[in-house]
Protein backbone atom coordinates (compact mmCIF):
# COMPACT_ATOMS: atom_id res chain seq x y z
CA UNK A 1 0.00 0.00 0.00
CA UNK A 2 1.40 3.58 -1.14
CA UNK A 3 1.47 5.87 1.92
CA UNK A 4 4.13 7.91 0.83
CA UNK A 5 1.40 10.82 0.97
CA UNK A 6 0.42 13.82 2.48
CA UNK A 7 -2.91 13.70 3.92
CA UNK A 8 -2.63 16.96 4.84
CA UNK A 9 -2.70 17.65 1.21
CA UNK A 10 -6.44 17.84 -1.02
CA UNK A 11 -4.62 16.31 -4.02
CA UNK A 12 -3.82 13.25 -1.89
CA UNK A 13 -7.49 12.69 -1.50
CA UNK A 14 -8.55 11.24 -4.68
CA UNK A 15 -10.17 7.77 -5.54
CA UNK A 16 -7.33 5.67 -4.14
CA UNK A 17 -7.98 7.34 -0.92
CA UNK A 18 -10.60 5.14 0.15
CA UNK A 19 -8.73 1.49 -0.12
CA UNK A 20 -5.47 3.34 1.76
CA UNK A 21 -7.71 4.20 4.76
CA UNK A 22 -9.05 0.36 4.70
CA UNK A 23 -5.28 -0.88 5.23
CA UNK A 24 -4.68 1.71 7.88
CA UNK A 25 -7.39 0.54 9.77
CA UNK A 26 -6.81 -3.31 9.55
CA UNK A 27 -2.66 -2.49 9.60
CA UNK A 28 -1.73 0.63 11.33
CA UNK A 29 -4.53 2.70 12.41
CA UNK A 30 -2.53 4.67 14.22
CA UNK A 31 0.06 5.81 11.60
CA UNK A 32 2.88 8.50 11.50
CA UNK A 33 2.94 10.21 8.58
CA UNK A 34 6.35 11.99 8.21
CA UNK A 35 5.47 14.51 5.35
CA UNK A 36 2.87 15.94 7.26
CA UNK A 37 4.37 15.50 10.86
CA UNK A 38 1.21 13.95 12.53
CA UNK A 39 -0.39 10.99 13.74
CA UNK A 40 -3.39 9.68 11.05
CA UNK A 41 -5.74 7.95 12.90
CA UNK A 42 -8.70 6.00 10.97
CA UNK A 43 -10.58 3.79 13.72
CA UNK A 44 -14.06 4.89 15.19
CA UNK A 45 -12.93 3.84 18.90
CA UNK A 46 -10.12 6.00 18.50
CA UNK A 47 -11.30 9.19 16.56
CA UNK A 48 -14.27 9.09 19.52
CA UNK A 49 -11.99 8.38 22.12
CA UNK A 50 -9.47 11.80 21.10
CA UNK A 51 -12.68 14.28 20.17
CA UNK A 52 -14.20 13.33 24.00
CA UNK A 53 -10.44 14.22 25.43
CA UNK A 54 -9.99 17.76 25.16
CA UNK A 55 -7.36 17.74 27.94
CA UNK A 56 -5.26 15.48 26.66
CA UNK A 57 -6.17 16.38 22.71
CA UNK A 58 -6.63 20.03 22.59
CA UNK A 59 -8.64 21.75 19.81
CA UNK A 60 -7.18 25.06 21.19
CA UNK A 61 -4.24 25.60 18.76
CA UNK A 62 -6.57 25.10 15.73
CA UNK A 63 -8.25 22.03 14.09
CA UNK A 64 -6.80 22.14 10.66
CA UNK A 65 -3.02 20.37 10.75
CA UNK A 66 -1.41 22.24 7.51
CA UNK A 67 -1.43 25.83 9.06
CA UNK A 68 -2.63 27.05 13.29
CA UNK A 69 -4.70 29.49 12.41
CA UNK A 70 -7.56 30.02 14.67
CA UNK A 71 -10.58 30.97 13.00
CA UNK A 72 -13.39 30.57 16.39
CA UNK A 73 -14.83 28.21 18.09
CA UNK A 74 -14.46 25.39 16.77
CA UNK A 75 -10.82 25.69 17.39
CA UNK A 76 -11.28 26.89 20.84
CA UNK A 77 -10.63 25.49 24.23
CA UNK A 78 -12.57 25.44 27.78
CA UNK A 79 -14.16 26.87 29.27
CA UNK A 80 -14.86 29.81 26.58
CA UNK A 81 -15.84 26.77 23.80
CA UNK A 82 -18.73 25.89 26.11
CA UNK A 83 -19.69 29.58 27.06
CA UNK A 84 -19.62 30.37 23.26
CA UNK A 85 -21.54 27.32 22.49
CA UNK A 86 -24.13 27.88 24.70
CA UNK A 87 -24.83 30.95 23.15
CA UNK A 88 -24.74 30.14 19.83
CA UNK A 89 -27.34 27.36 20.82
CA UNK A 90 -30.27 29.61 21.37
CA UNK A 91 -29.87 29.84 17.32
CA UNK A 92 -30.74 26.47 17.23
CA UNK A 93 -33.80 25.82 19.36
CA UNK A 94 -36.50 23.31 18.47
CA UNK A 95 -38.52 26.51 17.92
CA UNK A 96 -35.84 28.34 15.90
CA UNK A 97 -35.18 24.95 13.55
CA UNK A 98 -39.04 24.66 13.23
CA UNK A 99 -39.46 27.91 11.89
CA UNK A 100 -36.75 27.23 9.16
CA UNK A 101 -37.91 24.29 8.40
CA UNK A 102 -40.86 26.53 7.05
CA UNK A 103 -38.26 28.32 5.16
CA UNK A 104 -36.60 25.52 3.68
CA UNK A 105 -39.67 23.54 2.73
CA UNK A 106 -40.15 26.59 0.44
CA UNK A 107 -36.70 27.07 -0.67
CA UNK A 108 -37.16 22.73 -1.44
CA UNK A 109 -40.20 23.23 -3.58
CA UNK A 110 -38.82 26.44 -5.35
CA UNK A 111 -35.64 24.38 -6.78
CA UNK A 112 -38.31 21.42 -7.64
CA UNK A 113 -39.91 23.62 -9.57
CA UNK A 114 -37.51 24.71 -11.15
CA UNK A 115 -36.31 22.10 -13.17
CA UNK A 116 -39.27 19.47 -12.21
CA UNK A 117 -40.65 19.98 -15.85
CA UNK A 118 -37.42 19.36 -17.61
CA UNK A 119 -36.77 15.72 -16.48
CA UNK A 120 -32.85 16.66 -16.21
CA UNK A 121 -30.71 18.90 -14.24
CA UNK A 122 -27.26 19.44 -12.73
CA UNK A 123 -28.16 17.86 -9.04
CA UNK A 124 -25.37 19.72 -7.43
CA UNK A 125 -26.01 22.89 -9.59
CA UNK A 126 -29.63 22.96 -9.03
CA UNK A 127 -30.66 21.38 -5.95
CA UNK A 128 -27.63 20.54 -3.51
CA UNK A 129 -26.09 24.29 -4.03
CA UNK A 130 -29.23 26.27 -3.81
CA UNK A 131 -31.05 24.54 -0.58
CA UNK A 132 -28.65 24.92 2.19
CA UNK A 133 -27.32 27.94 0.84
CA UNK A 134 -30.25 29.58 0.44
CA UNK A 135 -31.29 28.79 3.80
CA UNK A 136 -27.85 30.19 5.39
CA UNK A 137 -28.41 33.15 3.70
CA UNK A 138 -31.92 33.72 5.22
CA UNK A 139 -30.42 33.23 8.70
CA UNK A 140 -27.37 35.74 8.39
CA UNK A 141 -29.37 38.00 6.19
CA UNK A 142 -27.99 37.93 3.20
CA UNK A 143 -30.11 39.92 0.31
CA UNK A 144 -31.37 37.62 -2.38
CA UNK A 145 -29.05 39.36 -5.68
CA UNK A 146 -26.17 38.40 -3.47
CA UNK A 147 -26.43 34.58 -2.96
CA UNK A 148 -24.34 33.84 -6.12
CA UNK A 149 -21.83 35.75 -4.17
CA UNK A 150 -22.33 34.12 -1.01
CA UNK A 151 -21.94 30.87 -3.07
CA UNK A 152 -18.54 32.09 -4.77
CA UNK A 153 -17.51 33.23 -1.43
CA UNK A 154 -18.16 29.46 0.02
CA UNK A 155 -16.33 27.81 -2.49
CA UNK A 156 -13.28 29.72 -2.53
CA UNK A 157 -12.71 30.26 1.23
CA UNK A 158 -12.87 26.53 1.68
CA UNK A 159 -10.96 25.38 -1.33
CA UNK A 160 -7.96 27.05 0.23
CA UNK A 161 -7.69 23.94 2.98
CA UNK A 162 -4.94 21.84 1.48
CA UNK A 163 -3.90 24.26 -1.17
CA UNK A 164 -1.87 26.27 0.88
CA UNK A 165 1.30 26.29 -1.72
CA UNK A 166 -1.21 27.32 -4.43
CA UNK A 167 -1.20 31.36 -4.71
CA UNK A 168 -3.85 31.91 -6.54
CA UNK A 169 -6.15 29.82 -4.54
CA UNK A 170 -4.96 31.27 -1.34
CA UNK A 171 -5.02 34.81 -2.88
CA UNK A 172 -8.91 34.14 -3.64
CA UNK A 173 -9.80 32.89 -0.56
CA UNK A 174 -8.06 35.81 1.23
CA UNK A 175 -10.09 38.10 -1.40
CA UNK A 176 -13.45 36.11 -0.93
CA UNK A 177 -12.61 36.45 3.18
CA UNK A 178 -12.46 40.70 2.49
CA UNK A 179 -15.34 40.71 1.01
CA UNK A 180 -17.73 38.66 3.15
CA UNK A 181 -15.76 40.20 6.71
CA UNK A 182 -16.91 43.50 4.70
CA UNK A 183 -21.10 42.54 3.77
CA UNK A 184 -21.40 41.02 7.21
CA UNK A 185 -20.21 43.74 9.38
CA UNK A 186 -23.04 45.72 7.88
CA UNK A 187 -25.68 42.90 8.60
CA UNK A 188 -24.05 42.63 12.53
CA UNK A 189 -24.08 46.48 13.01
CA UNK A 190 -27.84 47.23 11.79
CA UNK A 191 -28.73 44.02 14.49
CA UNK A 192 -26.86 46.06 16.85
CA UNK A 193 -29.13 48.39 15.99
CA UNK A 194 -32.42 47.01 14.84
CA UNK A 195 -32.91 43.47 16.57
CA UNK A 196 -34.55 40.62 14.96
CA UNK A 197 -35.56 37.73 15.47
CA UNK A 198 -33.05 35.80 13.99
CA UNK A 199 -29.31 34.10 14.87
CA UNK A 200 -27.52 37.11 13.96
CA UNK A 201 -29.52 39.13 16.34
CA UNK A 202 -29.07 36.74 19.04
CA UNK A 203 -25.17 36.93 18.51
CA UNK A 204 -24.43 40.26 19.04
CA UNK A 205 -26.41 40.44 22.47
CA UNK A 206 -25.93 37.66 24.74
CA UNK A 207 -27.73 39.45 27.72
CA UNK A 208 -31.02 37.53 27.60
CA UNK A 209 -32.54 35.40 30.41
CA UNK A 210 -29.10 35.60 32.43
CA UNK A 211 -27.04 35.02 28.95
CA UNK A 212 -23.73 36.34 29.57
CA UNK A 213 -20.67 35.63 28.08
CA UNK A 214 -17.36 35.70 30.55
CA UNK A 215 -14.20 36.61 28.79
CA UNK A 216 -10.80 36.40 30.89
CA UNK A 217 -7.68 38.98 30.25
CA UNK A 218 -5.88 36.77 27.80
CA UNK A 219 -8.85 36.37 25.50
CA UNK A 220 -9.87 40.01 25.29
CA UNK A 221 -6.61 41.81 26.21
CA UNK A 222 -7.21 45.42 27.97
CA UNK A 223 -10.81 44.12 29.48
CA UNK A 224 -10.70 43.69 33.28
CA UNK A 225 -10.33 39.84 34.04
CA UNK A 226 -14.24 37.99 34.53
CA UNK A 227 -16.27 41.11 33.70
CA UNK A 228 -18.96 40.22 31.74
CA UNK A 229 -20.56 41.24 28.07
CA UNK A 230 -23.65 41.50 26.40
CA UNK A 231 -22.02 41.28 22.96
CA UNK A 232 -19.10 39.43 21.27
CA UNK A 233 -16.21 41.79 19.17
CA UNK A 234 -17.13 42.33 15.74
CA UNK A 235 -14.15 40.06 14.58
CA UNK A 236 -15.16 36.80 16.79
CA UNK A 237 -18.91 37.42 15.05
CA UNK A 238 -18.06 37.14 11.79
CA UNK A 239 -15.94 34.41 12.08
CA UNK A 240 -18.61 32.71 13.60
CA UNK A 241 -20.70 33.55 10.23
CA UNK A 242 -17.48 31.83 8.49
CA UNK A 243 -17.71 28.78 10.24
CA UNK A 244 -21.81 28.77 9.99
CA UNK A 245 -21.08 29.65 5.61
CA UNK A 246 -18.62 27.01 5.38
CA UNK A 247 -19.69 23.96 7.73
CA UNK A 248 -23.55 24.82 7.01
CA UNK A 249 -23.75 25.34 3.72
CA UNK A 250 -20.51 23.12 2.22
CA UNK A 251 -21.63 20.18 4.26
CA UNK A 252 -24.91 19.93 3.99
CA UNK A 253 -24.75 20.25 0.02
CA UNK A 254 -22.16 17.44 0.24
CA UNK A 255 -24.23 15.15 2.00
CA UNK A 256 -27.51 16.04 -0.31
CA UNK A 257 -25.54 15.04 -3.30
CA UNK A 258 -23.88 12.01 -1.71
CA UNK A 259 -27.13 10.59 -0.35
CA UNK A 260 -28.70 10.81 -4.12
CA UNK A 261 -25.40 9.38 -4.66
CA UNK A 262 -26.63 6.17 -2.22
CA UNK A 263 -30.31 6.79 -3.52
CA UNK A 264 -29.49 5.91 -7.45
CA UNK A 265 -27.27 3.36 -6.77
CA UNK A 266 -29.20 1.64 -4.65
CA UNK A 267 -32.55 1.48 -6.21
CA UNK A 268 -34.03 -1.49 -3.95
CA UNK A 269 -33.05 0.80 -0.84
CA UNK A 270 -34.44 4.20 -2.24
CA UNK A 271 -37.75 2.31 -3.09
CA UNK A 272 -38.23 1.16 0.85
CA UNK A 273 -38.27 5.15 0.91
CA UNK A 274 -40.56 5.70 -1.43
CA UNK A 275 -43.15 3.01 -0.13
CA UNK A 276 -42.40 4.11 3.62
CA UNK A 277 -41.24 7.77 3.98
CA UNK A 278 -41.24 7.37 7.54
CA UNK A 279 -37.49 5.86 7.20
CA UNK A 280 -36.01 8.70 6.06
CA UNK A 281 -35.01 10.00 9.63
CA UNK A 282 -32.99 7.00 9.49
CA UNK A 283 -31.69 6.61 6.08
CA UNK A 284 -30.50 10.56 6.72
CA UNK A 285 -27.84 8.70 9.52
CA UNK A 286 -26.82 6.04 6.99
CA UNK A 287 -26.03 8.81 4.42
CA UNK A 288 -24.13 10.82 6.55
CA UNK A 289 -22.34 7.81 7.75
CA UNK A 290 -21.28 6.78 4.37
CA UNK A 291 -21.10 10.36 2.77
CA UNK A 292 -19.13 11.60 5.78
CA UNK A 293 -19.17 15.16 4.35
CA UNK A 294 -16.36 16.08 6.95
CA UNK A 295 -12.71 14.42 5.93
CA UNK A 296 -10.51 15.41 8.70
CA UNK A 297 -9.65 17.29 11.96
CA UNK A 298 -7.17 17.64 13.69
CA UNK A 299 -6.10 17.99 17.61
CA UNK A 300 -2.96 18.88 19.43
CA UNK A 301 -1.31 16.31 22.21
CA UNK A 302 -0.93 18.40 25.33
CA UNK A 303 1.43 15.61 26.92
CA UNK A 304 3.05 12.71 26.44
CA UNK A 305 0.50 9.44 25.92
CA UNK A 306 -0.09 6.36 24.27
CA UNK A 307 -2.52 5.15 21.77
CA UNK A 308 -2.46 1.20 20.23
CA UNK A 309 0.73 0.89 21.61
CA UNK A 310 2.20 4.36 19.73
CA UNK A 311 4.33 6.83 22.07
CA UNK A 312 2.21 9.96 21.32
CA UNK A 313 4.14 12.91 22.12
CA UNK A 314 3.40 16.87 23.88
CA UNK A 315 2.77 19.24 20.88
CA UNK A 316 2.42 16.62 18.38
CA UNK A 317 -1.01 16.50 16.72
CA UNK A 318 -3.29 13.64 15.62
CA UNK A 319 -5.34 13.95 12.41
CA UNK A 320 -8.74 12.45 12.55
CA UNK A 321 -10.16 10.63 9.30
CA UNK A 322 -14.06 10.71 9.75
CA UNK A 323 -14.78 8.67 6.59
CA UNK A 324 -12.66 5.90 8.02
CA UNK A 325 -14.35 5.72 11.17
CA UNK A 326 -17.47 5.43 9.66
CA UNK A 327 -16.56 2.66 7.83
CA UNK A 328 -14.87 0.66 10.67
CA UNK A 329 -15.98 -3.06 10.74
CA UNK A 330 -15.61 -3.31 14.47
CA UNK A 331 -18.71 -0.95 14.42
CA UNK A 332 -20.48 -1.43 11.79
CA UNK A 333 -21.56 -4.96 9.90
CA UNK A 334 -20.41 -4.55 6.23
CA UNK A 335 -19.92 -1.09 6.32
CA UNK A 336 -19.83 -0.85 2.76
CA UNK A 337 -23.37 -1.29 2.17
CA UNK A 338 -26.11 1.07 2.38
CA UNK A 339 -28.91 0.04 4.28
CA UNK A 340 -31.96 2.50 5.17
CA UNK A 341 -32.99 0.96 8.01
CA UNK A 342 -29.61 1.07 9.85
CA UNK A 343 -29.71 4.14 12.09
CA UNK A 344 -26.55 4.32 12.81
CA UNK A 345 -24.05 6.21 15.80
CA UNK A 346 -21.70 7.52 13.56
CA UNK A 347 -19.16 10.00 13.74
CA UNK A 348 -20.08 12.56 10.59
CA UNK A 349 -21.59 14.95 13.20
CA UNK A 350 -18.08 14.50 15.31
CA UNK A 351 -18.63 13.87 18.66
CA UNK A 352 -18.00 15.16 22.04
CA UNK A 353 -17.48 19.05 23.23
CA UNK A 354 -17.55 19.73 19.60
CA UNK A 355 -20.28 17.96 18.36
CA UNK A 356 -21.61 19.78 15.22
CA UNK A 357 -23.95 22.53 16.52
CA UNK A 358 -26.01 22.50 13.18
CA UNK A 359 -26.35 18.49 13.64
CA UNK A 360 -30.00 19.11 13.85
CA UNK A 361 -30.43 21.39 11.23
CA UNK A 362 -28.35 19.49 8.75
CA UNK A 363 -30.73 16.75 9.76
CA UNK A 364 -33.80 18.48 9.20
CA UNK A 365 -32.72 20.19 5.62
CA UNK A 366 -31.75 16.44 4.76
CA UNK A 367 -35.14 14.77 5.71
CA UNK A 368 -37.31 17.41 3.61
CA UNK A 369 -35.17 17.39 0.82
CA UNK A 370 -35.38 13.40 0.18
CA UNK A 371 -39.41 13.75 1.54
CA UNK A 372 -40.04 16.09 -1.39
CA UNK A 373 -37.30 14.32 -4.20
CA UNK A 374 -38.93 11.01 -3.60
CA UNK A 375 -42.16 12.22 -3.78
CA UNK A 376 -41.95 14.36 -6.73
CA UNK A 377 -39.01 12.82 -8.34
CA UNK A 378 -38.30 9.43 -8.09
CA UNK A 379 -37.12 7.74 -10.05
CA UNK A 380 -33.92 9.63 -10.18
CA UNK A 381 -30.93 8.33 -12.29
CA UNK A 382 -27.36 8.98 -13.45
CA UNK A 383 -27.49 10.97 -17.21
CA UNK A 384 -24.20 10.95 -17.83
CA UNK A 385 -21.25 9.25 -15.70
CA UNK A 386 -22.58 9.94 -11.90
CA UNK A 387 -20.69 12.64 -9.36
CA UNK A 388 -17.78 14.93 -10.60
CA UNK A 389 -15.63 15.26 -7.00
CA UNK A 390 -13.03 17.56 -6.06
CA UNK A 391 -10.11 15.93 -3.79
CA UNK A 392 -10.40 17.80 -0.85
CA UNK A 393 -8.75 17.25 2.77
CA UNK A 394 -11.31 19.16 4.50
CA UNK A 395 -14.68 18.44 3.49
CA UNK A 396 -16.28 15.47 0.55
CA UNK A 397 -16.70 18.15 -2.32
CA UNK A 398 -19.07 17.09 -5.17
CA UNK A 399 -19.02 19.75 -8.20
CA UNK A 400 -21.41 18.28 -10.42
CA UNK A 401 -23.84 15.64 -10.85
CA UNK A 402 -25.83 15.35 -14.31
CA UNK A 403 -29.15 12.72 -13.58
CA UNK A 404 -32.46 12.63 -15.34
CA UNK A 405 -36.14 12.01 -14.24
CA UNK A 406 -39.40 11.50 -15.56
CA UNK A 407 -40.82 14.98 -16.06
CA UNK A 408 -43.18 15.91 -13.73
CA UNK A 409 -46.75 16.74 -14.78
CA UNK A 410 -48.44 19.81 -13.12
CA UNK A 411 -52.22 19.75 -12.25
CA UNK A 412 -53.87 22.27 -14.17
Amino acid sequence: MDLDIRFTDSESWDASMPERLRWLRENDPVHWSGHDDIWVVTKYADVSAISKNQKLFSSAEGVRPDKRIKIGLIDEGEPRHGNLRRLINRGFTPRMVAKLEEIFLRITTEAIDAVAERGECDFVDDIAVPLPLLLIAEMIGIRREDHDRFHQWSDRMIAADGNADDPVVTAAAGQAFFEYSTYVTEIIEDRRKNPRDDLVSILTGAKDEGMLVQFDKEMMPGMETGEEYESLANDELIMMLVILLVAGNETTRNGISGGMQLLIENPAERQKLIDDPGLIPSAVEEMVRMVSPVNSFSRTVTRDTELRGKRLREGQRVLMIYPSANRDADVFDEPDTFRVERNPQHLGFGIGTHFCLGANLARMEMRVAFRELLRRLPDMEYAAGGPVLKPSALVRTCLHMQVRFTPERRAA
